[in-house]
């Protein structure tokens, strides 16, 4: 009996913890990490419509997008303060008041504020915002509408085959096309 036992409880324990890490994983990426400050780009992005580059400046230029700094934050909230009053929103309610706040104590004490990496691509890739700013791809492509959302999660799962049937789909002619499909187009 403890034979039958062990031997069955294996694959039995396997498909709990594969099942945990899949719930773990998608209920990740729709709630997103939580962050030091509430940052809703349903407000900046979607309300005010601030454009992505203008937070995320580095994409025209760089590999990475970069995260705004504090002196871009504060650039704006000097001044502007917000109502003190609960913003609702799908997680809970917060006060916009309290959370910008918490930038002016970031910036006081001269320290960067710690946000959180949302999107993640594997290690063996190497990706290049700028490559795709300029042939002016959506951000949405990648990352969803963001405006849209109050906490921003990882929309799209980056695989091998997203990346490919994208390139597949942007190519402009047979030569670009092989271009894309090379390996060495994403792993170098």
């Amino acid at each position: 009996m403890k034979k039958w036992l062990n031997f069955t409880s294996v694959p039995i324990l396997a498909v709990i913890i594969l099942l945990m890490f899949h719930l773990y994983s998608a209920e990740s990426r729709v709630k997103g990490p939580s962050q030091p400050i509430f940052f809703s780009h349903k407000i900046h992005a979607g309300d005010n419509e601030i454009p992505c580059q203008y937070c995320h400046s580095y994409v025209e230029i760089s590999t990475i997008p970069g995260i705004p700094s504090d002196q871009k934050c504060i650039g704006c909230h000097l001044f502007i303060i917000g109502k003190d009053e609960d913003y609702k929103y799908d997680g809970g309610s917060i006060n916009i008041k309290n959370e910008i706040e918490k930038v002016k104590g970031y910036w006081d004490r001269n320290e960067p504020i710690p946000w959180v990496k949302v999107t993640f691509v594997p290690d063996f890739v190497h990706f290049n915002h700028k490559r795709h700013v300029r042939r002016e791809i959506e951000c949405k492509v990648c990352h969803g509408e963001v405006q849209t959302m109050d906490v921003v999660y990882q929309v799209q799962k980056f695989s091998m085959g997203f990346c490919v049937t994208c390139h597949q789909e942007k190519a402009r002619d047979a030569q670009e096309l092989t271009m894309l499909k090379d390996c060495l187009t994403c792993h170098y």
